[in-house]
């Protein structure tokens, strides 16, 4: 999950960037499924949890969130990493 937040965020949530460091990440995990045999179920994991991610979020804003959601698969909005999360619910901070 903390990568899929770095692999959306270092690209500053350009689909260019996200595609390439999406790549990037698959990549690194599977040279840890290729060294270390023992991780296998941890890498192949990895991969699935950051394709599904990813690939929804890219889904979404190509087709919009009326169209995604016509398939059974609720919407979840990321938060947003530049307001905290009590500004979300209209709380003030302290």
């Amino acid at each position: 999950m903390i990568l899929s937040y770095l692999i959306w965020y270092i690209p500053a949530e350009k689909t260019p960037g996200i595609v390439v460091f999406l790549g990037l990440s698959i990549f690194c995990s599977y040279y840890f499924l290729l060294k270390f045999p023992l991780f296998i179920p941890a890498s192949i994991i990895t991969v699935i949890t950051q394709v599904l991610i990813i690939g929804y979020e890219l889904q979404v804003r190509k087709i919009g969130v009326q169209a995604a959601e016509q398939t059974g698969q609720p919407y979840y909005p990321w938060v947003d990493a530049r307001r905290p999360p009590v500004a979300e619910a209209g709380l003030t901070p302290p």
